[in-house]
């Protein structure tokens, strides 16, 4: 059923979403009526229904002292994700300091790093946009935006929003002038052409002033890498530079 699929998908379990459902359609009723609809064990349910009221989706009331069981209203589950989600976010923001500081104890070796399948991807896209006022020097192909646009949205708001600057590379197609390049000035971006170098290519360079990440997409595979060595980074940004000044325009 699609319904407890979805409810399965924000935290709770085959039982408990089938739980939850029945005593929805039921309104007001005891146990013992909810896990015959549900088809579990009376014993059982007690402990289902412990585990989502603890979780939020089910309330009691005692009538002539007899315990009946309710499900909160819909709308209240929308709610109550997002009050997880908060709270998450504020424990992270919490200790986050002091894991950065654990990681600058750490050898400063250089470090590459693998991510796979569409999250990883998501992954690699993210570290680009941490830090604000910066200049990403890159090579993007066309390619590479027709197999990903599952993140670009959320990365270009992001990228925006931190004020971090692109400048790109990339192949003079039909595509790359009316749909990228026509408006680069609202992307925070400048589009230059070099198809010789870009042509063809199925993975996208991105320069970032302590590493290099590598995007590669296309119909078997999504992978993103990323190689954290300033000293590489720097080799990069000056060759990137040098066909810069000698790439087209228009």
């Amino acid at each position: 059923m699609e319904i407890e699929q979805q409810l399965e998908k924000i935290g709770l379990n085959k039982q408990e979403a089938k739980v939850y459902l029945n005593t929805l359609k039921l309104g007001v009723a005891k146990a013992s009526e909810i896990a015959h609809k549900s088809d579990v064990k009376r014993e059982a349910s007690y402990y289902i229904l412990k585990s989502l009221q603890e979780k939020g989706f089910i309330s009691e009331v005692i009538k002539s002292g007899v315990k009946y069981y309710s499900a909160v209203q819909p709308k209240r589950i929308l709610e109550l994700v997002e009050e997880e989600k908060n709270e998450k976010t504020n424990r992270i923001k919490e200790i986050l300091p002091e894991l950065e500081s654990l990681q600058k104890v750490a050898l400063t070796n250089p470090t590459i790093e693998i991510y796979h399948g569409e999250e990883g991807l998501k992954t690699a896209a993210s570290i680009m946009t941490q830090k604000q006022n910066q200049t990403i020097y890159c090579y993007v192909p066309e390619s590479i935006l027709h197999f990903t646009p599952y993140f670009h949205p959320l990365f270009r708001m992001r990228r925006k929003q931190n004020k971090v600057f692109l400048k790109v590379i990339s192949e003079k197609t039909k595509f790359i002038l009316e749909t990228v390049k026509k408006i680069d000035k609202e992307e925070l971006r400048e589009t230059r052409f070099n198809d010789e170098i870009i042509g063809k290519m199925d993975c996208a360079y991105y320069i970032l002033p302590e590493g290099v990440i590598i995007l590669k997409a296309n119909e078997k595979e999504q992978l993103g890498i990323y190689m954290k060595e300033p000293s590489t980074a720097l080799l990069q940004k000056r060759i990137f530079e040098q066909i810069w000044r000698e790439a087209d325009k228009k």
